[in-house]
């Protein structure tokens, strides 16, 4: 069905507004990542809390303006599987912005990676959708789907993953206090180092992308501080997109509820639709910190590929388990998702690999 009565007007107005939000979502990104370099530059006394910087607030804005713009605008005139791939275009300009506004040294990996990681996204969403059932969510009444909210499989997926996501955040959490410490002794550097590295031991992944914190103690302390700044803003992103998967996951439900309380058809009859809304919310402002937090440990051309990655592959997967969808692909299809989730774990292990020092030339 068209909005406006004729397919390619719909898709070019389509294309227009994910061009117009992608371009908000880069620029309100890098203005975050800007915004705390400066201040961070100023002495101790005249630093100031994100919510007495203007230029925090007007990045904040452009970046939630850009998923509401995303999100809801886009989706009334294109199909869902086109809205990623063309949103997964803000990573390109996060490049550009990233250049012009923070100056932050690009590298071919960064580029490599990048594409990679952009072709994953298009790859696991096209081949996501391609199911016999189509997008079965557009025919469900509220009730259909609150009911696919209470069904065990879901309920246990939801906890397992959300007990992950909150293991993690709660390390990255502390690993982000113990850093901003004004902490003499380094002791506190020095237990969250060793819990960090009781985590990432040495597997293969942590030594190629330079993450494990085993054996650097040859390294400046500068150096051991960026690469264990690189290790939380990774914690903090990939939490962030998995947050961001669920929000995206309970939004239709959650604007049903509210559109057809509005229209005099009042939905909060039950806790299940309380708890919808409160977690709708709760995931919506988690995810914001999380991108603001990895934002201030390190450079945007990280920190939002790795947030949009587990997103985009985690929404696909959300989906699939809460709308009892898997047994509506075909092995191959499944398989392919599968090696798009590997690439797109590929991508971000480039985005992660040490830069060469610009000053050792």
């Amino acid at each position: 069905m068209t909005v406006t009565s004729s397919a390619f007007l719909d898709f070019v107005i389509g294309f227009g507004v994910s061009l117009i939000a992608s371009v908000m979502n880069a620029a309100g990104l890098n203005l975050l990542k800007l915004d705390h370099v400066r201040n961070s530059a100023l002495s101790t006394e005249r630093q100031r809390n994100e919510c007495g910087r203007p230029m925090w607030h007007i990045g904040l804005y452009l970046y939630i303006a850009s998923q509401l713009a995303g999100s809801t605008i886009a989706l009334n005139f294109l199909k869902t599987q086109w809205v990623a791939p063309l949103g997964s275009i803000a990573l390109i300009f996060n490049f550009v912005f990233a250049k012009i506004l923070v100056g932050t040294q690009i590298t071919r990996q960064d580029v490599y990676g990048t594409v990679v990681v952009m072709a994953s996204v298009v790859w696991i969403v096209v081949f996501g959708g391609m199911n016999s059932s189509g997008d079965i969510e557009e025919r469900m009444t509220l009730t259909d789907l609150k009911m696919l909210f209470a069904r065990i499989v879901f309920i246990i997926y939801f906890s397992v993953l959300n007990g992950i996501i909150f293991a993690f955040l709660g390390l990255g959490m502390y690993a982000y206090w113990a850093i901003s410490l004004d902490d003499e002794s380094g002791q506190l550097r020095k237990n969250m180092k060793a819990r960090l590295t009781q985590l990432l031991g040495t597997n293969r992944f942590a030594r190629a992308s330079g993450l494990t914190l085993e054996g650097d103690e040859g390294l400046a302390a500068e150096a051991r501080d960026q690469r264990l700044k690189k290790v939380v803003a990774m914690i903090f992103s990939a939490c962030g997109g998995l947050l961001a998967s669920e929000t995206l996951l309970l939004a239709k439900s959650g604007v049903k509820l509210i559109t057809s309380t509005l229209a005099g058809d009042n939905q909060f009859t039950d806790y299940l639709s309380y708890f919808i809304l409160f977690v709708l919310v709760f995931t919506a402002i988690l995810q914001v910190y999380c991108l603001n937090t990895g934002l201030k440990l390190y450079d945007s051309v990280l920190v939002v590929p790795t947030f949009y990655g587990f997103y985009t592959a985690f929404g696909l997967i959300n989906s699939t388990i809460y709308l009892n969808q898997l047994g509506d692909y075909e092995p191959w299809v499944l398989l392919l998702v599968l090696l798009g989730i590997g690439a797109l774990i590929y991508g971000v292990k480039m985005l992660s690999a040490p830069k060469p020092d610009p000053n050792s030339a």
